[in-house]
């Protein structure tokens, strides 16, 4: 099961299968929650990060994590929408001057990529 098929779980949805697929071969942590049952939100979604931010200063720093080949989630459900634009907003131009990639897992929960990774699905 790939990263996606833990997340759809995570979120109560079963279906698609979604992998995360690292062009470069690593071995990353299998890992998988469930809301419901621990009531306390993840720092990590199979050992990628999980950043829940209140405003835009609080996500700036993030984006040296591309830079660094790191993949992580930001979760919205703490930002306001104003906010959640703003932040939306300055992610997609790091996107697109480091061509990395976002996928939106949720309405308030995305994945960000660095340029050597890409969500496979089938």
């Amino acid at each position: 099961m790939g990263l996606m098929n833990y997340i759809y779980k995570f979120f109560g949805f079963e279906g698609d299968d979604v992998k995360v697929v690292k062009k470069k071969t690593t071995t990353a942590p299998k890992a998988s929650y469930n809301l419901k049952i621990s009531q306390k939100l993840p720092d990590e979604i199979d050992g990628v990060r999980v950043y829940y931010p209140e405003n835009f200063e609080d996500c700036k720093e993030k984006a040296e994590m591309l830079k660094k080949g790191k993949p992580f989630f930001i979760d919205f459900r703490a930002c306001n929408t104003l906010e959640r634009n703003k932040v939306l907003d300055y992610y997609h131009g790091v996107i697109d001057v480091l061509g990395a990639s976002e996928e939106r897992v949720d309405k308030n929960l995305y994945l960000f990529l660095p340029k050597n990774m890409e969500v496979e699905r089938d």
